[in-house]
């Protein structure tokens, strides 16, 4: 079971426990989120690499599929999310407890998989988790990723529902236009129509000053509370701020 951490420093140097109260200097630490036990993340690195967690392949299949899976965007490859005030955690369902999504074909991981268990072939799994039924978006074989999220791994079902609760919340009274607008942006290509769905009030088509043509622009205060619900950078969802 994932359990509470918290982040020290002191004479000794910057450490992370799984007690409030540092070992070395008995101060209290900074409450660092939930993380894996190292038995869980052991089982989360079989079920993404079907290879075994320890041996003396990981420096080297570290480095080989360290440009072939984008870290999460919203748990920050952790797996997991803490939830409230930080008393209970939950799985994250961007990447559904995994960390991160593949970039690469089904085929090329095959292929680096297949390189590592050549050179030490201890590395492999006598039974494969790809075996069983599969749910994480990042673990899909046939694709890169599953069809209704983006390669950062966010369903396009989320965003809109995301940019809907912003505008539920900031309102849809902006001057987008003319003298005097307010700050406002335009999106990534990705999200854009799945957000002016959400926040089918609040966006205009404006052609700003010095623009080639014209642009759906949305306020950049809704841009950013929709970040904040999905728990993303804000300018993971933009374009550029006109």
């Amino acid at each position: 079971m994932p359990h509470p951490s918290w982040r020290h420093v002191c004479m000794f140097g910057e450490v992370v426990q799984g007690s409030p109260e540092c070992a070395a200097c008995g101060n209290t630490g900074h409450f660092n989120g939930w993380l894996l036990s190292i038995w869980e993340a052991m089982a989360v690195y079989r079920y993404v690499y079907e290879l075994n967690p320890i041996g003396p392949h990981r420096p080297f299949a570290d480095q080989l599929f360290a440009e072939m899976r984008d870290r999460c965007v919203r748990c920050g490859g952790r797996t997991v999310l803490t939830v409230g005030d930080g008393s209970a955690w939950r799985r994250c369902p961007t990447c559904e407890g995994t960390g991160g999504v593949w970039n690469r074909p089904a085929e090329d991981v095959e292929a680096a998989r297949r390189q590592i268990v050549a050179r030490w072939p201890s590395a492999a799994m006598t039974e494969s988790p790809r075996s069983r039924p599969r749910r994480s978006v990042g673990l899909t074989e046939a694709t890169v990723r599953q069809k209704g999220y983006s390669s950062h791994g966010l369903g396009f079902s989320d965003v809109e529902r995301a940019f809907a609760e912003a505008e539920r919340l900031l309102g849809t009274n902006w001057k987008l236009k003319g003298r005097g607008h307010c700050r406002r942006a335009s999106l990534d290509p990705r999200y854009a129509n799945h957000a002016l769905r959400g926040a089918a009030r609040s966006w205009r088509l404006v052609r700003p000053h010095h623009a080639l043509g014209w642009k759906r622009l949305l306020p950049l205060a809704i841009i950013e509370k929709a970040a904040e619900v999905l728990g993303v950078p804000a300018p993971l969802l933009m374009s550029r701020e006109c």
